[in-house]
């Protein structure tokens, strides 16, 4: 039985060459990421007001007794409406950062502008990882590298986008509720958010978010790739819902459950989602990883006795 080119990529290459490949492909990212912090750094202080969006609205609604839940996020969604009952509360004292050392400033701004610059930088990332991983796989498989870099691109973005615009004002309105008077004496807890705690907590927690959405997306192609099947990610799912977890336990850099909960939750609800997916375009059944590299060789090997076997005929 012989085997087309379309079928099997028979190229190898040496562990030198192999190095060598990874190298470029981790240089060429580095380059791609230190070009986007460039950018992003003159753009700093934009940033910095887009970071301080849900601060600024947990804020106004620490200062409004009647503030609800339903509040912030009508604020988070609309502008205007923040504004609105910004000014019909008086316009009362917003946000504030400090920074404790001369140089809190600089690097808080330098590490907003990395991970801005990481944000921008994700297709040419997710491009390298993939054409690195490309050589090992059958050219039907290479052929997914667009949507593999689309979608990786587009499911880190929504997963920012997620804790930005739904978990952040909200937990930012539970963390500040502990301020106020002290029941029953005179003294007031008010909170100093530092400037750099501030940046770090977050961008953390929208990298993390990020991440997290990119777990059904590598699963989904697992499933395509023949790796695993989806009954098979069905029944692990039980066990995925204890380990998202853990998952988001590990990421968030608090202990508060909120945060992991909101973490985890939509977690469990994309691997469900990347199952189903799985269930309609992937294979029935699972070749398996191992399975797959000897289906490959056997094929390799066939190739290559093929012709032989008609040059004796």
């Amino acid at each position: 039985m012989t085997t087309t080119t379309d079928e099997i990529d028979d190229s190898r290459m040496t562990l030198m060459e192999h190095l060598e490949e990874l190298r470029s492909r981790v240089f060429k990212a580095i380059l791609a990421l230190i070009a986007s912090v460039v950018v992003t750094w003159n753009f700093k202080e934009v940033l910095l007001r887009v970071m301080l969006r849900p601060f600024e609205i947990a804020t106004l609604c620490s200062k409004i007794p009647s503030c609800t839940t339903r509040d912030v996020l009508s604020w988070t969604v609309s502008p205007a409406a923040f504004w609105r009952a910004y000014d019909g509360a008086g316009r009362p004292r917003g946000a504030t950062l400090h920074f404790a050392a001369p140089t809190d400033a600089f690097s808080s701004y330098l590490k907003l502008a990395i991970v801005g610059g990481l944000v921008f930088s994700l297709p040419v990332i997710f491009y390298q990882l993939w054409s690195f991983v490309a050589p090992g796989l059958y050219p039907r498989e290479k052929k997914l590298v667009l949507p593999f870099v689309f979608f990786s691109t587009l499911f880190f973005i929504g997963g920012a986008m997620f804790g930005y615009y739904l978990v952040f004002p909200m937990a930012y309105q539970w963390f500040l509720g502990f301020s106020g008077n002290l029941l029953g004496s005179t003294a007031q807890i008010e909170p100093t958010i530092m400037m750099e705690d501030y940046l770090s907590f977050t961008t953390q927690m929208l990298v993390a978010f990020g991440f997290v959405f990119e777990v059904p997306l590598f699963i989904f192609f697992l499933a395509l790739a023949g790796i695993v099947s989806a009954q098979q990610l069905f029944s692990f799912g039980r066990y995925f819902t204890v380990l998202a977890f853990v998952i988001a336990a590990v990421l968030t850099p608090t202990t508060d459950i909120y945060s992991q909960v909101m973490l985890a939750c939509p977690l469990v609800v994309l691997y469900f989602l990347a199952a189903a997916l799985a269930y309609v375009f992937g294979p029935k059944e699972a070749s398996g990883f191992r399975q797959g590299l000897k289906s490959k060789k056997t094929a390799k090997s066939e190739d290559e006795t093929s012709p032989k076997q008609d040059s004796q005929s």
